[in-house]
């Protein structure tokens, strides 16, 4: 009698243990959150058709890659555009798996984990084979297919002196120094591309921090008596097919001779305009200090 009494307890213990199992195993934390099966069907089909274009793409690059506009090869950039789509489609897909994992109970959601951990545990085992698979599959992918910038681009071939005269960006003066009396070498009124060299424009032998002392340097800035003035700059005043007298340009210039005095190329330091504005009001500034 006595022993039936502990069996029934023990079954009536374990029944009970059961149900509290079987009760959490099949319990949902967000019954509401499930899988939009509609969603993740056609971005399931979405990315396997960009998967197989990329394929396509990715085989045939080389040839693809023989069409090149301006400096843009074809190829890679199709690439790039594809694997971005592949990784946006990718990223919802995940999403959506979110929501769907959220919505498991408790006892699927511990099998994944199980599965996971075990799988983990297994790589762990096998470090070396997974790390040497790793650097084996990065050392055979050819990541030079995915750049899509032509680096053997002949820059002849692009007008870039219309696509200077559109942006609004230093212009080269491309002219000859030459020797005054009581001057010395200057490019004083010199013109290039409708641009006219203003100022004493005078040149000198670079002798300042960051200069070349066997290049010439003319234009700039000069102080005298602690008075800055601008040296040259450059003017251009556009002008319509019309006739109609558009906006002038002015670019306080540095322009830059090798040894022989042969052009190297023009640097734009400042607004003349700005410049002597500044100094006017530094001037007056001074004046009113010592009145």
């Amino acid at each position: 009698m006595k022993d039936n009494k502990i069996l029934d307890k023990v079954k009536h213990f374990s029944k009970r243990k059961w149900n509290k199992f079987t009760f959490w195993f099949t319990e949902k934390e967000h019954p509401r959150s499930i899988l939009n099966k509609n969603v993740f069907f056609h971005d399931l089909l979405k990315i396997i058709g960009l998967i197989l274009v990329f394929l396509i793409v990715y085989s045939n690059v080389d040839k693809l890659n023989q069409i090149v506009l301006i400096f843009i090869k074809i190829g890679s950039l199709l690439q790039l555009v594809l694997l971005f789509f592949i990784l946006r489609k990718a990223w919802n897909l995940t999403i959506n798996l979110k929501y769907a994992f959220r919505g498991l109970n408790h006892g699927t959601k511990a099998i994944i984990a199980i599965i996971v951990i075990l799988l983990l545990f297994s790589a762990f085992q096998n470090q070396e084979k997974v790390v040497d698979s790793v650097v084996e599959s990065y050392e055979k992918t050819e990541f030079q297919k995915f750049n899509p910038i032509n680096a053997n681009i002949n820059l002849s071939s692009i007008n870039l002196k219309g696509l200077t005269k559109n942006l609004n960006t230093c212009p080269q003066i491309d002219v000859k120094m030459e020797e005054h009396s009581w001057r010395g070498l200057n490019i004083k009124g010199k013109t290039y591309d409708g641009w006219t060299v203003k100022g004493d424009a005078t040149c000198r032998k670079g002798t300042k921090e960051g200069e070349n002392q066997n290049k010439y340097y003319c234009g700039g800035y000069t102080s005298t008596f602690g008075i800055g003035s601008v040296n040259a700059y450059v003017e251009k005043t556009t002008i319509s097919k019309e006739g109609n007298i558009g906006k002038t340009y002015k670019y306080v210039i540095w322009n830059i001779y090798d040894e022989n005095q042969n052009f190297v190329e023009t640097r734009c330091i400042g607004d003349p305009d700005e410049f002597d504005k500044k100094q006017a009001e530094a001037f007056y500034n001074e004046m009113l200090r010592w009145n």
